[in-house]
């Protein structure tokens, strides 16, 4: 009886360790914090800036591009990063700014500057231009 109890503590312990690492509890409203006025919105499209952050930094073998997507997030195209965003809208935004709870990305590599994470949180505010 009490080797249950002992093994139902440590099951309920580790049931709330899991859980507290996989939720984001920072600020999760990038989009509204996000001063894109310093932006033209014209050119903060997937097209023109984009593009060019996932290219560098994420949509890359063995990362997110189409052929070794994980979790199938495909970052090398308009439409897969756009899904992408549709898939994990608070996620997606968390993890390039790296909080607590999410896997940070680009993984095993430095966070992005602020100047890029702004043109990202933009670009989807923004409703996701191509």
């Amino acid at each position: 009886m009490k080797t249950i109890k002992i093994v139902s503590a440590i099951y309920f312990v580790s049931v709330l360790f899991f859980w507290s690492c996989t939720k984001p509890t920072p600020n999760t409203d990038y989009m509204s914090a996000a001063n894109c006025t310093v932006l033209i919105d014209s050119l903060n499209t997937y097209t023109h800036s984009v593009k060019a952050i996932f290219n560098s930094h994420c949509a890359y073998s063995p990362c997110h591009d189409a052929n070794t997507a994980k979790k199938k997030v495909i970052l090398d195209s308009y439409a897969g990063s756009v899904a992408a965003v549709n898939k994990f809208p608070t996620k997606f935004l968390c993890s390039i700014h790296q909080d607590a709870g999410t896997v940070a990305m680009p993984k095993g590599a430095p966070k992005l500057a602020d100047s890029l994470i702004l043109k990202i949180d933009c670009w989807v505010k923004n409703g996701m231009q191509e």
